[in-house]
């Protein structure tokens, strides 16, 4: 089942008010929930900011019934577009009521209807918020000494119980392990960033708020209305009564804070998206002092403990503008999955204390790794022959795009010790970077990981990373290898289905240091064929003609328009008709065929499955 039935339920204005535009990923997480009638009930959470599954202990779905001001059971509406209370409160003498065959029903909901409200959402969403979501998209470069600030919130009737001194060394001490932390929040980034970034916030003494603890932590509110009530309420208490300068803190070119942090105590009492609901989001309106302004914050429980997963994730979206790299829509588990701290490795039993390193993409962006180009096209004195790498260098190579710099592989060793020990893997890591690329399409993402096994497993929703997935003992990455598909395949093709000409072999066993050989070859001219389809219509190429081939290795890549869906196919004359030897069906309108050929007659099909437009084809024999 897909984790994200809870959103068919949430109205779109919910999404689109509440300024939240970064995702906070959930897997099995619990939480305990206090029903009106005092039975507090655990409840299993996956999923994120946009859409989460949430189940009871007996495994049966449920959501929160404003009427009944609780958590209920759920079903599918009549029209089964939405989830509904069943106006059953869960509590333990209702454990037994629900049949399993009306949860089951819920496995019926179109996948399609749950992409399609989701993506009517999230345009709504950006469209409102154009400025905010355009850093978002742009990560940005930071190193130094960066300041933030973090308040933290008890109420009258919860006090706090982690102290001042244990949040401060848990953000700045160097050298810091209580709650089971491998390290501090400072530490992290000091570490990923090669020394070059030093974050650091200031703590606040507790503010405690105006009213009790239930009063912001109301399920009946979404968590932006009540939690950002709090926030103003502590902004304007720093400000009149403990005099605070907002000016020392880091600020963006717009002089908007950069990292803006709330803990407040105790757990967040509150349902999913609700009340005190822990969530990243825009301060509206925004609060301003000496000079400078709020922009975005996150907000969280403190409960009994600290981890840093969760802050530093956060601090990703806040002082770097670094995206989430998973799939929002809940349709695969993306293609970075746990190997990178803005897909999953932040998050989990062991992961939270230890999150995974950024991928060299995003270290990149921030300026913390030397980076070598390594297409010829581009650095004229690109190296070549055998390379090594060493993990946790702040160094990585790349492979650009000459037509599209914005697109590249980079190529980077990880290595299973220190911060990355938590990786599920350990060898040659290659990620095929397009700003272009969407997050809840798992099959041309901002940034997919190229899977050694070729399963694309996460892509799949199989699992979140396994010990397959990284390049060693000789392993091969080429245009056809490990896998010749070009929409589900992994490959060294660029997206629009042309060979990009890297070739990877060699690569070293897993260790600290791998070594490849680099065998780049120009990709050749090849014939090229255009046209124009219109919807539904089809050619035959070469010019309406078919061609005799001797044997060997024909190779086609199609470039269809965007916003339509074109299919490529090869067929051969067998036996007095047209028989179909090789397809490409991805669902855009670039395509790849690599075909091993005999001795015979052949013609290419283009067809226009949905949309118009202007085609190339280019061939290779």
């Amino acid at each position: 089942m897909k984790n994200n039935l809870k959103l068919l339920a949430i109205p779109l204005t919910l999404l689109t008010s509440s300024l939240a535009y970064a995702a906070v990923p959930y897997q099995n997480e619990t939480y305990p929930f206090k029903q009106p009638n005092g039975d507090t009930v655990i409840i299993t959470l996956n999923g994120n900011t946009y859409f989460a599954e949430q189940r009871a202990a007996n495994g049966k779905l449920v959501i929160f019934d404003e009427v009944l001001n609780g958590m209920a059971y759920a079903k599918v509406s009549d029209d089964g577009k939405t989830l509904q209370s069943t106006g059953v409160l869960v509590t333990k003498a209702n454990a037994k009521r629900l049949a399993r065959a009306e949860v089951g029903q819920l496995e019926q909901v179109s996948k399609t209807l749950v992409k399609e409200h989701i993506h009517t959402a999230k345009q709504n969403f950006f469209a409102e918020t154009a400025d905010v979501n355009a850093q978002l998209v742009e990560p940005s470069a930071i190193s130094g000494t960066v300041k933030g600030l973090t308040i933290i919130i008890d109420f009258p009737d919860a006090r706090g119980t982690i102290t001042k001194g244990q949040v401060e060394s848990f953000l700045n001490d160097l050298n810091y392990s209580e709650f089971g932390n491998a390290q501090s929040v400072r530490g992290y980034f000091r570490s990923v960033s090669g020394n070059q970034l030093d974050y650091t916030n200031t703590v606040t003494a507790y503010y405690t708020a105006k009213n009790n603890k239930a009063y912001y932590a109301d399920s009946r509110y979404s968590s932006t209305v009540r939690s950002q009530e709090l926030i103003k309420e502590a902004l304007n208490w720093l400000e009149n009564t403990q005099g605070f300068n907002f000016a020392s803190l880091t600020t963006n070119g717009s002089k908007q804070i950069r990292g803006l942090n709330i803990f407040y105590a105790g757990a967040s009492d509150s349902s999913w998206s609700k009340g005190l609901w822990p969530h990243m989001a825009q301060l509206s309106p925004r609060f301003c002092a000496d000079g400078v302004c709020t922009d975005r914050y996150q907000i969280t429980d403190m409960g009994n403990s600290l981890a840093i997963g969760t802050f530093v994730h956060e601090s990703g979206h806040l002082i770097t503008n670094w995206p989430d790299l998973y799939d929002y829509d809940g349709t695969s588990q993306g293609s970075v999955a746990s190997f990178g701290v803005m897909g999953f490795g932040a998050i989990g039993d062991t992961n939270r204390f230890k999150p995974t390193r950024p991928v060299a993409p995003l270290r990149a962006t921030a300026g913390w790794d030397t980076v070598t180009e390594l297409n010829p096209a581009l650095n004229a004195n690109a190296p070549s022959g055998r390379l090594t790498h060493t993990a946790a260098s702040n160094t990585s190579y790349k492979w650009s795009n000459p037509q599209n710099t914005q697109e590249a592989f980079y190529i980077e060793a990880i290595h299973r010790a220190g911060q990355n020990s938590e990786q599920p893997d350990q060898g040659l890591a290659i990620w095929h970077v397009d700003p272009a690329g969407n997050n809840s399409d798992e099959w041309h993402p901002y940034i997919q990981m190229e899977h050694a096994d070729a399963r694309r497993d996460p892509e799949n929703n199989r699992n979140r990373g396994d010990a397959n997935d990284l390049f060693d003992v000789n392993g091969e990455f080429s245009a056809t290898l490990p896998n010749a598909l070009t929409s589900k395949g992994t490959n060294s093709l660029w997206w629009n289905g042309n060979d990009s000409g890297l070739a990877i072999s060699g690569v070293s066993d897993p260790a600290a240091t791998i070594s490849f050989d680099l065998g780049a070859v120009e990709p050749p001219a090849g014939e090229v064929y255009t046209g124009y389809l219109n919807n539904k219509q089809q050619a035959i190429q070469p010019n309406g003609n078919w061609f005799q081939y001797a044997g060997g290795t024909i190779k086609a890549t199609l470039q269809g328009p965007a916003g339509a869906d074109f299919d490529l196919k090869l067929e051969k004359w067998v036996n007095g008709a047209w028989q179909q030897v090789a397809v490409s069906e991805s669902p855009t309108s670039n395509e790849a065929i690599t075909y091993s050929a005999s001795n015979g007659y052949y013609r290419f099909i283009v067809l226009s499955y949905s949309g118009a437009g202007d085609y190339l084809l280019n061939v290779n024999k």
